[in-house]
């Protein structure tokens, strides 16, 4: 294993001079061939896991393609969203007695959608190698002078590269005198060797969130589902929030690609005050499946639902993952 550090320069220079430089991170196992890029200057956002699967290697996310598409990144390729995954209408909500406004950052600039996190610089506090894996310890500060988000809080992410399997630890500390707010989730689009409509979906036991038109929760959770259930891909649109209840475990979804034998794996540390939820996206494109672990639900910040609070230095921990396995 081993962790190499390169920097590109941007085909377009009309960015803040922050942005000038794309820097990645990249956990290398030269054995295997497989390989992790994360872009610490951009929200540490995961840009590529590369999985070994029997003999061949799968590139397992679908990522933007030029530097100005990475810096830019509008539909979140790999993302962590962080304060508030999901859509909180118009960018209001109430905590603590007060009114907040989260500045507007959707396509009609009336909402506000997956925090602010994602467009953040991160430092590189540890890196570690061994023969078996390689990771990077990666913080970002809030000091608390974001538009609608005045709170203090660390964030460390733990990214670790092992054998067949690529996972993050996420750890947040309040550093505010008072409570603070806060949801975490990760946005991966996840793509096999061909279309997305040839392909399985196993999710693990779940009820609904039903939604209105404008992806916000009503408050209701149907469909209630007590074990593991498979869907075929073909023909059917997807995206669904799921609610995979309070109690603490372990939960595993399956992409599964029949033709190939390979199956990708996501799993999260689930229930209360960890990965309860879990949102499964189809974009238009029909190349990628996004299988995201959230804490909260969309507009948790007013619904409450999933919401964490965290107290004067209180703390969040909890982790997700991917790895390959393959049928034959």
């Amino acid at each position: 294993m081993t962790i190499r550090q390169t920097i590109k320069q941007p085909k377009h220079n009309h960015h803040s001079e922050e942005h000038d430089l794309v820097r990645s991170i990249r956990l290398v196992n030269f054995k295997s061939g497989e390989v992790a890029t994360i872009m610490p200057n951009f929200g540490a956002t995961v840009l590529e896991v590369v999985l070994r699967s029997g003999k061949n290697l799968h590139s397992i996310l679908e990522a933007p393609g030029s530097s100005k598409d990475i810096i830019e990144n509008k539909h979140f390729h790999g993302a962590k969203l962080m304060p508030f995954p999901g859509r909180t209408p118009r960018g209001r909500y109430q905590f603590g007695g007060k009114n907040y406004t989260l500045k507007p950052n959707t396509n009609d600039r009336r909402s506000s959608i997956h925090g602010f996190v994602c467009k953040k610089p991160f430092r590189i506090v540890r890196t570690t190698v061994s023969n078996r894996r390689a990771s990077v310890i990666l913080e970002y500060i809030h000091q608390g002078g974001t538009k609608g988000y005045p709170f203090k809080f660390s964030m460390r992410l733990t990214y670790t590269l092992g054998s067949r399997s690529f996972s993050c630890t996420t750890f947040v500390r309040n550093l505010d005198k008072c409570a603070i707010p806060m949801g975490d989730g990760w946005h991966p689009y996840f793509t096999t060797a061909g279309r997305s409509n040839r392909l399985l979906l196993s999710l693990p036991p779940h009820s609904v969130v039903e939604l209105t038109g404008q992806k916000v929760p009503t408050g209701r959770l149907v469909r209630p589902n007590r074990k593991m259930s498979t869907i075929a891909l073909r023909r059917k649109k997807l995206d669904s929030v799921f609610d995979l209840g309070e109690k603490r475990r372990r939960v595993t979804t399956k992409l599964i690609n029949p033709k190939s034998g390979v199956e990708l794996h996501l799993w999260q540390e689930a229930g209360a005050g960890k990965y309860r939820y879990l949102v499964v996206y189809r974009p238009p494109s029909g190349t990628s499946v996004a299988i995201e672990p959230w804490t909260c639900a969309p507009n948790a910040a007013n619904n409450k639902l999933g919401l964490i609070v965290l107290k004067p230095g209180g703390t969040f921990r909890a982790s997700y993952g991917v790895r390959l396995k393959s049928r034959r």
